[in-house]
This record gives structure tokens, sequence and C-alpha cells, in this order.
């Protein structure tokens, strides 16, 4: 019995460094980065989570996230207990999916490497506000803003779900598609 619960402690650990990329003086190293791609076992879009709580506001690269429903129209999205963006989500109920095309892997990229925490991510990102408050990123493939109708957590993570307030989609770059996961390797 004892050994079980070594086993699952191991595991455990072994989740919780996975959902926080190593660091090397700030800054992740590519090759380290690029691990986590090549690890991934489903080939999926990839997106960005704009969360927003008073004055504070974050970006961050997701690939878990799927339709739930038409009726209500809802989404579920899998974020990291330990992050900013779940503090934020949690704290406002609401976020925004960012669906990027396959033109914007480096945004992705710089979404998912830092923390929002000690870096700006929202800065050099092209947003604005809709008519209802919700945060919206130009020139992106699609986006849909979010209210959370219920969580569960989910080992290190906590899976969202989300009835879908309002959405944009990008129809003037129609030769576009969105990004993929195999794209960032």
């Amino acid at each position: 019995m004892a050994d079980k619960k070594a086993v699952r402690n191991v595991v455990d650990d072994e989740i919780y460094q996975l959902s926080r990329p190593p660091e090397a003086n700030g800054m992740i190293e590519r090759r380290l980065r690029r691990s986590y791609v090549d690890d991934s076992v489903v080939v999926s879009p990839v997106g960005i989570i704009l969360s927003e709580w008073q004055d504070e506001r974050n970006a961050m690269t997701v690939s878990s996230f799927s339709e739930v429903a038409h009726f209500p129209t809802t989404l579920w999205v899998s974020i990291a207990r330990t992050s900013y963006t779940h503090h934020l989500v949690q704290t406002s109920r609401r976020f925004t999916i960012v669906v990027l095309d396959d033109t914007q892997g480096p945004i992705a990229e710089a979404c998912g490497t830092a923390s929002g925490r000690t870096v700006n991510k929202c800065r050099d990102l092209n947003l604005y506000h809709g008519p209802e408050g919700e945060l919206f990123m130009k020139d992106s493939f699609a986006s849909a803003a979010c209210r959370v109708r219920n969580s569960r957590p989910l080992g290190a993570h906590t899976l969202f779900i989300a009835d879908i307030l309002s959405g944009e989609l990008e129809t003037r770059r129609n030769i576009r598609r969105h990004l993929l996961t195999t794209d960032l390797v």
C-alpha cells in the first residue's frame, strides 16, 4: 500500500511539474518549450484565453478546449490551477477564447512561455472591449466571450464549462485556417 501511495505522489509531482514549464533565468529554453508540443497526444487547435478582473489582464496559450453543446451554447476549457489565468477566471467568472490562425504561432509561443504574474503579455496584443465589456483580439481567427457556468477540479487543472455570450469570426481572410499544435513544432 505504501508503494502505491509513493507512486501516486510521484505522478502528482510530475503532473504539477508538467503544468509549469521549466524556466532558465526567466526565459523558457526553446528546446524545452518544443518538448511540450512534441509530447502532445492529440493534434488540436491552439488559442489563447483572455482574462480580466478589475485592472488585471492576462493572455494564456491553450490547446485543451472544445464545444460542449449547441443549446445552450457552451464550451469547456482546461486551465492549470497554478496559473495566473486560473486566478482571473475563477475570480471574474468570465473569459474569452481566441482561436489563432496559422500565421499566429509567435503569439501562441509568447503567451505560453511566461507567467502573466511577471510579464504583461497583453501589452503587445491588439485587444479591445466589445459592446458588453468583453475582451476581444483583432485579427484572430475567431473569438468567443464566455461566462463560467460550472467548474470541476481535475488533478492539476480545473475544467471550466462556460456559456458563450458573444463571438466574432474573421471572414476577410477566408484562405486561413486555425493554428494547430503541430504547427508549433
